[in-house]
């Protein structure tokens, strides 16, 4: 089965034809449940299933939905809804905390978490499914199914239309869920609006335009309202600015008003995942009881689409499921080309004095990098004798490069990974009787990990030594000199993991 024992933690991993068939039985059970069809929906009263409810936030929609879903499902709930009175208080890690409620023998875990990536880093931990309902400013995909659910239901299809997307684009993470499953499908127009400092971020922004998505960004909030079929608006996040004068700045323009709406299509759509603060209000509250407003719609949607996810990943539905199914990206494990080595005679008019005998020199390093390599190869501790500097080449003044030359020296492919993901282009010449011997071209690998130094920049990310989560970084290659975090999407130069 497609779908047996499979995580929710990124809209990324399911096709077109999951998110269909998902979507299809979330509508079958939404109609059981009015009908209260109980035999339809309550797929797991003969079996003994026990969900965990793992919320470190706040929360009332989410929590309560999927409560909701497993009980009409027929299964049975523990765990928290906030921290208080529980061993994170203490301290305990989260890897603690899951390992005891896989050690409980429950069969599922629903889990939020302000830490960009623990969804994912739970859902590699636990040998039980795991779903994501809201990894800090990360991800949301439970969220989206709805939010898919919904759109549909209004305009009956989730293709060729409009759609706008408001408030906070930077760390909203409903907004980035779902930015990446509306890719998914065919002619979505994109029209966002934000504050300028609180523009979507720049790796969403590449998965757009990677699959043709038309993306129109706009700075005035009613000029986008006529031009669209569904607005999305969100909460400006509040909780999660390390400046919170982004928020006085972007409140004052982020009211979605009675002004606006009256200017809509008629067949116009307004969406929320809420709340919606009613100190900042992000829609003006006189619009909740209005025709076009879809929200608490919207909300209730959340039990037959995450009824049907626990069903799916349970093995209590979804046999029948013939479409295309999601597989991982294969990896290229093969990051060292071999040059041909061209036998020169020895220069002298070189500014750092050549290896004479046996060695290596790394050539063509991105300038200043130098330092970063003697560190991660150790290159002091063992008390190697090397030369290192950023040196201007004498034939293309223009030419600027790091080179690191060290004597008696070979490297191991580990060795070599790791000089590859700090400056992929560089070349590693080995050296022995006084001549090049190989010459290694080597490119920046598939995947990253193990390199003590590295680190993610995203302060909010799982990985970060000061969150105590004993979690080490892993980088996926996203260009030829571009990383993303395994764990929270953070893009990067390859120099910027050091």
């Amino acid at each position: 089965m497609t779908f047996l024992g499979r995580d929710l933690t990124d809209i990324h991993c399911f096709t077109k034809d999951e998110l269909f068939f998902i979507l299809d039985k979330a509508a079958d059970i939404k109609r059981a449940i009015e009908a209260r069809q109980i035999s339809d929906y309550r797929l797991a009263a003969d079996r003994d299933l026990i969900a965990a409810l793992l919320f470190y936030e706040n929360s009332t929609r989410t929590r309560t939905s999927f409560e909701i879903a497993a009980l009409r499902l027929g299964m049975r709930t523990t765990g928290f809804s906030s921290t208080e009175g529980t061993s994170v208080k203490k301290g305990e890690s989260l890897r603690h905390t899951l390992d005891m409620y896989e050690a409980y023998d429950c069969d599922a875990v629903i889990m939020r978490h302000p830490l960009d990536g623990s969804a994912r880093f739970a859902a590699d931990h636990l040998g039980i499914p795991v779903f994501n309902a809201g990894d800090g400013k990360h991800e949301h995909p439970t969220q989206t199914l709805l939010d898919l659910f919904t759109i549909r239901e209004h305009l009956g299809r989730l293709d060729d239309f409009d759609m706008g997307i408001g408030g906070d684009l930077k760390y909203g993470r409903t907004a980035h869920s779902l930015v990446i499953a509306l890719s998914k499908f065919s002619n979505i127009r994109l029209h966002l609006f934000s504050h300028q400092d609180l523009a979507l971020p720049e790796a969403f922004m590449q998965t757009l335009v990677e699959r043709g998505v038309s993306v129109e960004t706009y700075d005035d909030f009613a000029e986008m309202a006529p031009k669209v079929d569904i607005f999305y608006q969100t909460r400006i996040q509040k909780e999660r600015m390390p400046d919170l004068s982004e928020f006085e700045r972007a409140k004052a323009i982020s009211e979605f008003t009675m002004k606006m709406l009256n200017t809509t299509r008629q067949g116009f759509g307004l969406m929320h995942p809420l709340p919606i603060d009613k100190s900042a209000p992000s829609i003006s509250p006189g619009i909740d009881a209005h025709e076009k407003a879809l929200y608490k719609r919207q909300a209730g949607n959340g039990v037959p689409t995450r009824l049907v996810e626990l069903a799916l990943s349970l093995g209590l539905t979804g046999a029948e499921f013939a479409g295309e199914s999601w597989e991982p990206p294969r990896q290229d494990e093969a990051f060292i080309d071999e040059l041909d080595v061209v036998i020169k005679p020895r220069r002298t008019d070189v500014s750092i004095r050549p290896i004479r005998e046996n060695g290596v020199v790394i050539d063509h390093v991105q300038p200043f990098l130098e330092e970063v390599l003697i560190r991660l190869l150790g290159v002091r501790e063992r008390r190697d004798i090397y030369r290192a500097a950023t040196v201007k080449s004498i034939r293309r003044p223009g030419n600027v490069k790091g080179m690191l030359m060290i004597e008696d020296r070979e490297f191991t492919e580990d060795e070599l990974r790791a000089i590859a993901a700090v400056s992929p282009g560089c070349r590693v010449n080995i050296i022995r009787n006084g001549q090049v011997a190989r010459k290694l071209q080597l490119r920046l690998p598939e995947r990253i990990t193990g390199i003590p130094q590295m680190t993610c920049p995203n302060k909010g990310c799982i990985t970060r030594i000061e969150h105590e989560e004993s979690v080490r970084p892993i980088m996926i290659r996203a260009g030829s000199d571009r990383v993303r975090c395994y764990y929270c999407d953070q893009l990067m130069t390859s120099a910027g993991m050091f």
